[in-house]
């Protein structure tokens, strides 16, 4: 799917809306991630020693509130399906909104190497957050509230020791490190910009759309809304 749609996209722009549908991958995705992932940390949380109890009673909840959010994304994704790009703009199926390129600042990967798998995502600038943030309902407040803090924590602060702390806990230390990178890139991009905000653009709410074509989309978007 992602090199014939960066080919029509670079031939015709945006004519056409660009929709990640959910299909039978983010389905099975759903049930059996769901299954391996919560199933597995609450056996280790009643059926392990110490070390795995602590995995389970971190991973529990973590997972199981993800698989819950994913699940709303995907029950509410309907004809614009869980991502959708269009001349107008971005609907974020994550947070049920609707922004304009007016709104949408440069987006780049941000990548995480945990043991022999490299992690990467999308990551993009929103403009007049605060405007967005009285549109969303609970979860979706929640989440944006998490990138927002992530985006204005302080360097070198609580959050980064304890990214840190977590990564040699379990092993992972250049991962913790990688992460600390991570977030201060995201203060970096935001400090000229009070009202500014990072927002992600999960794998998983589109499948079939790579990392590389998600950016050159948005970020082709952005240079000509700045041209206009």
């Amino acid at each position: 799917m992602s090199s014939r749609t960066i080919q029509h996209f670079r031939q015709y722009g945006l004519t056409e809306p660009i929709r990640a549908k959910p299909g039978i991958w983010s389905w099975l995705f759903f049930v059996f991630g769901g299954l391996f992932l919560v199933g597995g940390s609450l056996f280790a949380l009643v059926d392990g020693g110490p070390f795995e109890f602590l995995v389970g009673l971190i991973g529990l909840p973590f997972f199981g509130f993800g698989f819950y959010v994913y699940f709303n994304v995907l029950s509410r994704s309907g004809e614009r399906g869980m991502l959708e790009f269009s001349k107008q703009g971005i609907y974020h199926g994550l947070y049920n909104i609707d922004i304009p390129w007016s709104d949408i600042g440069p987006a780049w990967i941000y990548s995480i190497q945990i043991g022999m798998t490299n992690n990467s995502d999308v990551l993009f600038i929103l403009r007049n957050a605060p405007k967005y943030k009285a549109q969303l309902g609970g979860v979706e407040r929640f989440l944006f509230m998490l990138m927002e803090r992530q985006g204005r924590s302080q360097s070198g602060g609580a959050l980064d020791m304890g990214v840190k702390a977590f990564g040699m806990v379990f092993g992972e230390a250049d991962a913790g490190s990688d992460t600390v990178n991570a977030l201060q890139e995201m203060r970096n991009r935001l400090k000229n910009d009070p009202n500014s905000a990072v927002l992600g653009i999960p794998r998983i709410t589109r499948f079939g759309l790579s990392n590389d074509d998600t950016v050159e989309i948005i970020n082709t978007m952005v240079m000509q809304q700045a041209a206009k």
